[in-house]
């Protein structure tokens, strides 16, 4: 339990920097690139930044005359392979944003600026920063989305969507897109601005028109945690284009602007009793509080103490309650999906005893 109150409590420090930089670079955006730039102390340099000296490097990105400065080198040399990469050179092998990271690891090994923190969240934060400020997309770098394989799209309800915080939920995300026709996908645990970057573009690809009303669902734990991801999934949505958003006014909040389905009142007496204990760093930071005055916590009166974990509940129990919530929205058949389930089977037999034909060359 004290590992996993440490992952949890790492995990909220991780996106008390992540949630806070959006905001800051949305008011960025509306300014023209220079301007951007200048407001980054970001620009152009002629030399490789990764191959300067060590008193270079202090000089240029200094905090101090030994201390770097590493949010502003990880800026400027974001820029400098963002610059190579439009004249057309690969400075780097790509892959993800951690091969990034290792594009420029050794340079901060040099200068022992890798000793303290997480410099790698500090690469993600600074991609993210410059992003949402419009600088460029992801997709420049033409990183790969190691997400991509958690989503799965529809054609007759594109723009409703169904959230699972867990790649745990795989399974039940592909039957509920291939039942019902709608966009599920899992997010891995943390909110990916690359990701739902890529996902958008593939909406728009698809014909989706973006400007239709969007109603998310969602399977997070019943925590400050999960409420983050849940929230800033959303939120990513709508930097990316996606701006009608359905509401769904909660008891203590009335702006929500996703469905929640792993919350107490669709659980079990039992299921609400088993609970974990909230981190107390977490509940210092405020956080907890914040969530509690949103949801009401566990036990209706915005306790901030415990959360309940998503997996609680059953698949066939987050059904029940997700299907009674898919119908006030969409029209649902549950003749004809009853009717598909049970074709199912009957083609893999068919599948089968045509292969076996072959095999026995019948």
């Amino acid at each position: 339990m004290l590992f996993v109150g440490i992952c949890y409590t790492r995990f909220l420090e991780d996106r008390a920097i992540w949630t806070n930089s959006p905001k800051y670079a949305i008011s960025l955006s509306r300014l023209d690139p220079q301007d951007i730039l200048k407001k980054l102390h970001v620009k152009h340099y002629e030399d490789n930044i990764l191959n300067m000296t060590k008193a270079q490097l202090l000089k240029e990105f200094g905090k101090s005359a030994k201390t770097l400065n590493k949010s502003l080198f990880i800026k400027n040399v974001i820029w400098q392979t963002y610059e190579k990469l439009q004249a057309g050179e690969t400075p780097f092998d790509i892959g993800n944003i951690r091969s990034f990271w290792y594009y420029i690891k050794d340079t901060m090994d040099r200068i022992g600026a890798n000793k303290k923190g997480n410099p790698y969240l500090i690469v993600s934060d600074m991609f993210m920063v410059m992003v949402k400020a419009g600088l460029f997309k992801y997709k420049d770098f033409r990183f790969n989305d190691d997400n991509k394989e958690n989503r799965w799209h529809a054609r007759t309800h594109p723009n409703v969507i169904l959230l699972a915080e867990k790649t745990s939920y795989k399974d039940l995300l592909q039957e509920i897109t291939r039942d019902f026709d709608i966009t599920t996908l899992a997010t891995g645990g943390q909110p990916s601005y690359l990701s739902i970057e890529y996902f958008v573009d593939e909406l728009r690809e698809r014909g989706v028109d973006l400007a239709t009303q969007f109603m998310i669902f969602s399977i997070v734990d019943f925590d400050p945690a999960g409420d983050i991801i849940a929230t800033t999934f959303v939120e990513n949505l709508q930097d990316n284009g996606i701006k009608n958003v359905k509401i769904f006014p909660g008891k203590f909040y009335k702006h929500f602007k996703r469905k929640d389905l792993a919350v107490p009142a669709n659980m079990t007496k039992a299921q609400c009793k088993k609970t974990f204990r909230i981190p107390l760093k977490v509940r210092k930071s405020g956080l907890a509080a914040k969530w509690a005055a949103r949801t009401g916590g566990v036990n209706g009166k915005k306790g901030i103490l415990n959360g309940i974990e998503c997996s609680n509940m059953p698949y066939a129990q987050i059904m029940q309650f997700f299907i009674l919530e898919l119908a006030k929205v969409i029209t649902i058949d549950l003749e004809s999906i009853a009717k598909y389930r049970q074709m199912q089977p009957l083609k893999t037999q068919m599948q089968f005893f045509a292969l076996k034909k072959l095999q026995l060359g019948m």
